[in-house]
C-alpha cells in the first residue's frame, strides 16, 4: 500500500491541471496579487449569495458576476497567443479588462435608473446605448478567445436578428431594430443576462467550487485506493480501478476534463505500468471521465439546468439518469476486461495493493460531503445553490474528524482562487449563449426549426433523432457540456418532443450526446487531455475512445423507445429492461474487442452485435431473440476454447 501511495504522490507532483490548460498567461508580481484577490472575492461573493440570496435584482447579481469574470478572463487568457510583443499585448489586455469592468459595472450601479426609464417607455440615453454596445463587443471578444466556432455562431445570431427579412423562406422574420436589440441583449434577461448567465452565476459556479473543495480534502486519493483495493487484483485491475475512480469523482466534479486530469494523473501511468498500451490507457481514462457527467447527483450541473428549463423536478431527473449511467459503466468495464483478456494482462499483486479495510477506516469520512449534497437535494428540499454551499462547508468540517491533513485558512483561500480560475471560461460562454438563445426566441426560430426538421425528415422519428445526435456531437466539440445542452434544449429537444417523445427522454437524449462529443475526433478534448497525460497520439486515442464507447452511442436511442431505462413503468419491467440492457452492452463490448471467451471471428462478432442491439432494445421478443443469439456465440466460443486447450495439451504431451 505504501508503494501505491508513493506512486500517487509522485504523479501528483508531476501532473497538474495547468499542464493541459492551453494559452494561459503566467502572472507574477502585483498583477498576480490583484487577480488572486479578485478570484477569491468572486468565490466569496458566490458563496455568500448562495446562502443569503441573490444580490439585489437578478440582472444586478449577474452583472457583478460577469464584471469580475470578464476582468479575470481578459488578464488570464491573452488576446494574441503567440507574439514577440508580450508586454504590449499585456498592456492592451489590461486596458480591455479595465474597460470591461467599468462597462459592466455601469449596469451594476445604474440598473435601477435604466429600468425606470424603460418602465416609463423612455428611450435609452446615448450613454446607455454606448455601454450596451461595448458590453456586447467585450462578450464577443471573450468568446473569440475561448472558442472561435462559438464566436462565429454569436456573430451569425446578431446578423440574423437584425437582417431577418433578407433570409430565405421559413428562416425569414421581420427583423429587430438596432436600438431595441441593444436593450434586449445588454439590459434584459432576454440576452447576455439571460438563462446562461443565470446558470453560471448560481449553481454552476457553486458545483465547480464544490469539486475543487472536495479535491482539497484528499478524496481523489481515497477513491483511487478504494477502487484498487476492490478490483486491482483482477484481470486488467488498474484500468477497472480507473473506471470506478472516475465514476466516483465524476459524481461530484461534473467536468470531464477536470476528471481526466485529477484521476488520470494517477491511473494512466498505473495502467501503462501494468501492461496497457499508451493510447488504450488514455482512451480508458477518457471514456471513464466522460461518463462522470452522466452520474447523479451533479451531472455536470445539467440536471439543475434541465429542471429549470423543463419544470421536471430535479429528483426525477437524477433518478432517471441512474440506469443509463450504470449501463455505460458496465459496458466500459466489459470493454476493459476483454481488452485485458486478449492482451494477456493480469491483475496487480497483493503486495502492490492497498488493503480495503485500512482504506475505508482511514478515509471514509471524506465522502460525507457527497451524502450531504444528495440528502439536501433529494430529501431536505434545499435549492441547488444552498445545498452546494452546505456541501462546500462540509468539506472543511470533515477534515477535522480524523488526524492528518486538515483544511486551514490557506487551503480555503486556495480553493476559492482555483474555483474562480476553473469557472471563468465557462462563465464567458454562458454569457455568450444568451445572445444565441435570443436569436432563437426573439425571432421564433425555435418553433420554426421544429417544423423545418419535421419537414426534412418526413415526420419520421429516427431521422430526427439522428439529426439531433449529430448536431449535439458537432456543437459539443470543444465546448462545455452545459453550454451545448442549453443550445440543444432550445433547438433539437422541442422537435423530438413534437414527435411524441416524453420531454425528459428528449432532453436526456441531447444531453448524453453533448457529453460524448468529448471523445469523438477531430475536436475530442477529453481524449486529447488523456492522450497528453499518456504521452500517446491524440487521434489514435480519440478513435480508440469512440470505438470503446460504441454502446454508449446506441443506448440513448433505446430509452426513446423503451422508457423503462429511465425508471418509467412497473418495477418488474424496469428491472427486466435494465438486466437485458446490461447483458446487451456486454455483448456489444465483446463485438468491439473481438473477444468473448476467446478470440471471436467475423461471424461471431456480427452475432454479438446483433444480440446486443436486440437486448438493449426493450421488448420480450427482442430480448429473448438476443439472448438466444448470445447463447449460440457462447457455445461456439466454449467449443473453440476447448479445442484450443486440447491441441495445446497434445503438444505438451508430445
Amino acid at each position: 500500500m505504501r508503494r501505491i501511495k508513493l506512486f500517487f504522490k509522485k504523479r501528483k507532483q508531476q501532473i497538474d491541471i495547468g499542464e493541459v490548460e492551453l494559452h494561459k498567461r503566467v502572472l507574477v508580481g502585483n498583477v498576480k496579487k490583484l487577480i488572486t484577490v479578485l478570484a477569491i472575492g468572486l468565490s466569496l461573493f458566490q458563496l455568500g449569495t448562495a446562502v443569503f440570496g441573490i444580490y439585489e435584482t437578478a440582472v444586478v447579481h449577474r452583472a457583478v458576476h460577469l464584471a469580475v469574470v470578464l476582468f479575470l478572463f481578459f488578464i488570464i487568457y491573452p488576446g494574441k497567443k503567440k507574439t514577440t510583443h508580450e508586454k504590449l499585448w499585456f498592456r492592451i489586455d489590461m486596458l480591455i479588462a479595465t474597460a470591461s469592468l467599468i462597462v459592466v459595472g455601469y449596469v451594476v450601479f445604474f440598473y435601477d435608473n435604466i429600468a425606470e426609464r424603460i418602465g416609463n417607455l423612455e428611450p435609452l440615453t446615448q450613454i446607455d446605448l454606448i455601454i450596451g454596445l461595448l458590453m456586447i463587443i467585450f462578450v464577443l471578444e471573450a468568446t473569440r478567445r475561448s472558442n472561435k466556432v462559438f464566436f462565429v455562431m454569436m456573430l451569425f445570431a446578431i446578423v440574423y436578428m437584425i437582417w431577418g427579412p433578407y433570409f430565405p423562406g421559413m428562416f425569414a422574420h421581420p427583423g429587430i431594430s438596432a436600438e431595441r436589440l441593444l436593450y434586449l441583449l445588454a439590459y434584459s434577461t432576454e440576452g447576455i443576462f439571460g438563462t446562461g448567465l443565470s446558470v453560471s452565476s448560481t449553481y454552476l459556479y457553486l458545483f465547480i467550487l464544490f469539486g475543487i473543495f472536495l479535491g482539497k480534502t484528499g478524496v481523489t486519493d481515497f477513491f483511487m485506493e478504494f477502487a484498487l483495493s476492490i478490483v486491482g487484483k483482477f484481470k486488467g485491475g488498474s484500468a477497472k480501478a480507473c473506471i470506478i475512480g472516475s465514476s466516483l469523482m465524476g459524481m461530484v466534479t461534473g467536468s470531464s476534463i477536470g476528471n481526466a486530469v485529477a484521476v488520470g494523473a494517477f491511473t494512466i501511468p498505473l495502467m501503462k505500468k501494468t501492461g496497457f498500451k499508451s493510447h488504450v490507457a488514455g482512451a480508458v481514462e477518457a471514456i471513464s471521465s466522460c461518463g462522470g457527467q452522466m452520474m447523479p447527483p451533479v451531472m455536470g450541473a445539467a440536471a439543475f439546468i434541465m429542471a429549470e428549463m423543463t419544470g421536471i423536478p430535479y429528483g426525477k431527473i437524477a433518478l432517471a439518469a441512474v440506469i443509463p449511467a450504470a449501463i455505460y459503466y458496465i459496458n466500459i468495464f466489459s470493454v476493459v476486461h476483454f481488452e485485458a483478456s486478449k492482451s494477456g494482462l493480469q491483475g496487480m499483486t497483493k503486495d502492490e495493493l492497498p488493503k480495503f479495510k485500512e482504506v475505508v477506516l482511514s478515509s471514509w469520512h471524506l465522502t460525507i460531503p457527497i451524502f450531504v449534497l444528495v440528502y439536501l437535494l433529494m430529501f431536505a428540499g434545499f435549492t441547488a445553490t444552498k445545498a452546494g454551499a452546505a456541501a462546500i462547508f462540509s468539506c472543511i468540517i470533515v477534515t477535522y474528524i480524523r488526524k492528518g491533513k486538515r483544511f486551514n485558512f490557506k487551503d480555503f483561500l486556495e480553493a476559492c482562487e482555483k474555483g474562480a480560475y476553473s469557472a471563468v471560461e465557462i462563465a464567458v460562454l454562458c454569457a455568450g449563449i444568451g445572445i444565441i438563445i435570443s436569436s432563437i426566441t426573439l425571432t421564433g426560430l425555435g418553433m420554426r426549426f421544429s417544423t423545418i426538421a419535421m419537414a426534412l425528415t418526413g415526420q419520421q422519428l429516427i431521422p430526427i433523432l439522428i439529426m439531433a445526435m449529430v448536431a449535439s456531437i458537432i456543437l459539443g466539440m470543444g465546448m462545455p457540456t452545459p453550454v451545448v445542452y442549453l443550445l440543444m434544449a432550445m433547438f433539437a429537444a422541442p422537435a423530438i418532443v413534437k414527435m411524441g417523445v416524453p420531454m425528459l427522454s428528449a432532453h436526456l437524449f441531447v444531453f448524453y450526446y453533448a457529453i460524448l462529443s468529448g471523445l469523438t475526433p477531430p475536436v475530442c478534448m477529453v481524449s486529447i487531455v488523456s492522450a497528453g497525460i499518456a504521452q500517446a497520439n491524440w487521434l489514435q486515442t480519440g478513435i480508440t475512445s469512440t470505438r470503446f464507447a460504441l454502446a454508449a452511442f446506441i443506448i440513448p436511442f433505446m430509452w426513446i423507445f423503451g422508457p423503462e431505462l429511465l425508471m418509467e413503468g412497473a418495477p418488474l419491467d424496469i428491472a427486466s429492461s435494465f438486466i437485458f440492457a446490461c447483458i446487451g452492452s456486454i455483448s456489444i463490448a465483446a463485438c468491439v474487442q473481438g473477444w468473448f471467451i476467446t478470440k471471436a471471428n467475423i461471424f461471431e462478432r456480427i452475432m454479438l452485435f446483433a444480440a446486443g442491439m436486440l437486448m438493449v432494445y426493450s421488448g420480450l421478443l427482442s430480448d429473448m431473440t438476443g439472448l438466444l443469439l448470445l447463447i449460440v456465440v457462447l457455445i461456439s466460443q466454449y467449443r473453440k476454447r476447448t479445442k484450443t486447450s486440447e491441441v495445446y495439451k497434445v503438444e505438451v504431451d508430445m
